[in-house]
């Protein structure tokens, strides 16, 4: 709504008049302005009236201006928004993973003027996803999780436009989702856990380290691979997370911080990982020796090649198949280890917000979603607890009759008498 400030000068009385006209690209909102003069000889009544009437003329004409950009296709528009706002607000990892879903995106609606794109639309291409062979990795459908993935992005792109003036609605709020589905966190109980500690003895030092230090610690894979040597603090027993390793096409291996504000988070861990960590270091340093004025670490970092340079994040993920496979172990990921760490700890009667805490979670709730199926199996153990107490509470075979009080005996002697 336009704002109105009636200003006295010299030359009598004037009008400053404020409109709002959306807001820029990178999210600062935009003021137009103008000064109305009323005509000489008009009564100050008539002028505050008039202002009122050029406020409201001068808020239609912005409001068409603002939406004069709408005629821009989803595509460009896409374009713009990523190179302006997304590629100087968001994580490289995140809007990478941005830029590779467009491609599908702006095949399906990149042609369409945003003005023009309906709800129906994104309800069409949000089906088309679902359908057999889209998936180019397993030839199956898109999950439903998967689906929503791009659903949000189409909806932060529009949500985008609507604020910077471009479109008056955002048509992907009213669309149409699939359900997801109750999938459970793949985790190893700990009797496998155990058997896979054991069958890591004799794997090379590299590999076995990163493994079993991940399911002692539940480090998600990028946060493992960035760790640094002065993030680790042998005599308390704490590791320090403060960025993450990462690859993404077209870039390399990148270092940025953490997932969230809370994935950066002092980590108190056990005494044998500390014990492995040190036995790995002083394999490392051997390493380092040999390799001399070659060695290719830069960054000081806790897992590297053999010569020094950073673990491509796929390399280890591959590895930890391939061990799975040969070992004939339940078909777990490399992520299972972090889902282990977690369920062995509540299953431990750990509380959840400190299990969630721990893993670097921005909510608990987050925590209780993936591990419902844990805690509910852990609530049913807990409901047994107290069995231990069932031979001293079980009916007994031998048990006194009832007794029945002196007044009602009294009474049946009477009525019997009578």
């Amino acid at each position: 709504m336009a704002q109105i400030t009636k200003r006295n000068g010299k030359k009598g009385i004037s009008y400053l008049i404020r409109v709002s006209s959306g807001y820029s690209i990178d999210g600062a909102q935009r003021r137009s302005s103008k000064t109305w003069t009323p005509p000489a000889g008009m009564s100050e009544k008539k002028a505050d009236r008039e202002a009122q009437k050029e406020a409201i003329r001068f808020e239609d004409e912005i409001n068409a201006g603002k939406m004069s950009g709408n005629n821009i296709k989803f595509q460009l528009f896409a374009k713009k928004w990523l190179n302006e706002y997304a590629k100087k607000q968001l994580k490289i990892k995140t809007w990478s993973e941005y830029e590779k879903q467009l491609v599908r995106i702006n095949q399906a609606i990149g042609h369409l003027k945003i003005k023009d794109i309906r709800t129906g639309h994104l309800n069409s291409f949000y089906n088309n996803l679902q359908e057999d062979g889209l998936n180019q990795r397993t030839k199956g459908k898109l999950s439903p999780a998967t689906v929503r993935i791009y659903h949000r992005l189409i909806s932060s792109i529009l949500g985008k436009a609507v604020k910077w003036g471009y479109i008056p609605f955002n048509p992907a709020a009213k669309a149409t989702l699939p359900k997801l589905e109750n999938k459970e966190a793949v985790y190893l109980d700990e009797t496998d856990a155990k058997r896979l500690l054991e069958l890591l003895r004799n794997e090379p030092i590299k590999w076995r380290t990163m493994v079993t230090f991940d399911l002692l610690s539940g480090l998600r894979r990028g946060e493992l691979l960035g760790l640094r040597w002065v993030d680790i603090d042998f005599q308390t027993q704490t590791i320090q997370l403060d960025q993450a390793s990462y690859y993404i096409s077209g870039h390399g291996i990148i270092t940025d911080t953490p997932k969230n504000k809370t994935s950066k988070r002092p980590l108190k861990l056990s005494r044998s990982a500390f014990i492995l960590l040190n036995e790995y270091k002083q394999w490392q340093d051997e390493q380092k020796n040999l390799c001399a004025e070659y060695w290719k670490d830069k960054d000081n970092r806790v897992f590297t090649g053999n010569e020094g340079a950073p673990i491509h994040p796929d390399s280890l993920t591959k590895w930890f198949s391939k061990f799975v496979k040969r070992l004939g172990l339940p078909p777990v990921h490399i992520h299972s280890l972090r889902h282990t760490y977690a369920s062995l700890m509540i299953a431990d009667g750990t509380p959840l917000v400190i299990v969630s805490k721990r893993l670097g979670h921005a909510q608990v709730s987050t925590t209780a979603n993936i591990y419902a199926h844990v805690i509910q199996s852990a609530d049913e153990k807990a409901a047994l607890v107290t069995e231990k107490f069932a031979d001293l509470i079980a009916p007994q075979k031998n048990f006194n009759k009832p007794q029945i009080s002196h007044k009602k005996l009294f009474l049946r002697y009477k009525t019997q008498k009578i």
